[in-house]
This record gives structure tokens, sequence and C-alpha cells, in this order.
């Protein structure tokens, strides 16, 4: 008899060691980025890819860490509840906000959330200081302007605006934010027979931290490529990289070798990534083909590390 109670004792010690050390591998597992790095939040930055509300494609990603909260975009209106939980998660309080250009897909849930903020605080905001008046004038052919009317407005008269520009190198929150494209004569001189002004004067900018960085297409289009590259050079150096326009129609195969990066995120669905008619999926391809790592919807939330 004693001696089935010390087998019984002896199993469910070794079967509650078992479910430990499980518990404790899932959650390793749970605080690893996409690469299978584990980032310390207290001294490093966690970039995270948001896949949409919408199911559509779209830009919403977060740069945090204990202290800080910045995000890229946000994606559409549709799309504001779930960029709200993530600023929940931070106290409410975002330290920056970059919009890359006021677009649907990219500045939607910012507009909705800064019209009605339910105490989100937000320290700084920064855009691609895009000319209001002249994009009135020639219109917007691949979007709703009243996107741009709307966050221009809500935004005109604020004093935390800094419009980027061209060439800038600033400080934020212990990262390093160099601009290398932005709203200009440089867009104006460039922009194809589309006339696609916006989507062409969109950010192409850098964060940097010590030892590591990301590098922001946002939804630039092929006519920037020649001179964007010819002008950047070893600048676009990079650890990962936001590939342009969702994918589609933009940076060639030259520009994304001039970056080096080893993981690549596509903001789109499988719908488009693994679409033949959308050249995203074949851009996606030729990334695996060449042993890079590419993460998009499919498999969102998507983490890397900046260290």
């Amino acid at each position: 008899m004693r001696t089935n109670r010390l087998i019984s004792a002896a199993i469910l010690a070794a079967f509650l060691i078992i479910i430990t050390l499980f518990t404790l591998s899932a959650a390793k597992r749970n605080s690893m980025d996409s690469t299978g790095y584990t980032p310390d939040p207290s001294t490093e930055y966690i970039v995270t890819q948001y896949s949409d509300a919408t199911g559509a494609q779209g830009t919403f990603y977060t740069i945090s860490n204990d202290d800080t909260l910045i995000i890229i975009d946000g994606g559409w209106a549709d799309n504001a509840d779930a960029v709200r939980g993530a600023i929940a998660n931070h106290g409410n309080h975002v330290d920056a906000w970059i919009i890359s250009h006021p677009h649907r897909d990219h500045a939607g849930a910012f507009n909705a959330i800064y019209a009605d903020p339910r105490g989100i605080t937000i320290e700084a905001i920064y855009d691609n200081g895009f000319d209001y008046d002249f994009i009135e004038s020639v219109g917007e052919p691949y979007d709703d302007i009243t996107v741009m009317e709307t966050y221009y407005a809500l935004t005109k008269d604020a004093g935390n605006v800094t419009h980027l520009k061209r060439g800038d190198e600033l400080s934020l929150c212990g990262l390093t934010l160099s601009v290398y494209n932005a709203y200009d004569d440089t867009v104006l001189n460039t922009v194809g027979d589309e006339k696609d002004y916006q989507n062409n004067a969109s950010l192409l900018f850098k964060l940097s931290s010590a030892n590591s960085s990301i590098l922001f297409c946002s939804d630039i289009k092929y006519d920037m490529n020649d001179v964007l590259l010819a002008a950047c050079g070893d600048a676009i150096s990079c650890d990962y990289v936001q590939t342009g326009h969702h994918g589609n129609w933009s940076f060639s195969d030259a520009f994304y070798e001039q970056t080096g990066a080893s993981v690549l995120f596509i903001d789109a669905p499988a719908e488009i990534t693994e679409n033949p008619d959308f050249p995203a999926s074949i851009l996606k391809d030729r990334f695996l083909e060449q042993k890079k790592t590419v993460l998009d919807f499919s498999t969102a939330p998507n983490t890397v590390t900046l260290k």
C-alpha cells in the first residue's frame, strides 16, 4: 500500500514538473519576437506590425518598450478600436505618432482617435509636410481626399505637429529618426504621369537604435526609385524593411538589395501577398528565394527588435 502511494506521488511530481517545464517553454516562446530573439523591453524597442481590422491592406506599427510608445500610421478608420487597445496598454499615452501620408489606409484611424481621444494623449505628431492647397488644386487620383482634408482641419493649429523634411535627422524617444523622402520639389519634379503626389511624397525614413534599424518605405511608388536609390546609397542600410506601397508597384530589387535587410514586412493580407495578380506575391516569393524572412498579415501581429 505504501509502495503504491509512493509510486503515485512520484508520478504526480513528474507530471507537475512536465507541466511546469511546458509552461515555462510556452512563456519563453511567447516573449520571443518573430525572429526567435527575446527582447529586453527595459533597454530595447519592440517593433510590432499589425493587420487591419477591415481585412484589407493598411499600415499600423507600434515601436515600444517599458517607457515608450511610438505609432506609425494606424490604418483605416475602422481600425481605430484596435489602435486604441494598443495605446491603452501603454497608459493611454503616445510619445510620438508618425503619419507617413494622409491616405485612408494610413491616417484613417488617427483622424478618428484625434477627433475623439477618450482620454488618449499624444505628445508629438510628425507628418510628411504635404502642401494642402496644392493637393486640393490637383486632386487625389487614388484615395478619398476628405481624409487629407480631415487630417489638415484637425491638426493645422496644433502646436505639437512637426512637418518632416528630406534630410532631417532628430532624436526620437532614444532612437534616431532619419528622413530620406518627404513632400518637396524633388517629388513634384519626379512624379510620373499618374500624378500620384501623395503616395510618392510619403515618408521614407529610418529609425535606428544603438545596434539595429528599420527602414519604412510607406507608400512610395516606382516613380521615386531611381532618385532615392541614387541619393540615399548606403544610408538606407538596415536590418528590417517595411516594403513600399504594401509590396505593390514600388521599389526595385536593387533598392531592397541596397538595404541589406534580412527581415521584410509587407503590409497586406494573404489575398494580396499570395495572389499572382499582385506584384506583392512576386516580391514575397523573391525574398523567400533569397532566404529572407517575410512578415505579412497572415502571421500578424509580427515583431522584431531594435537592439
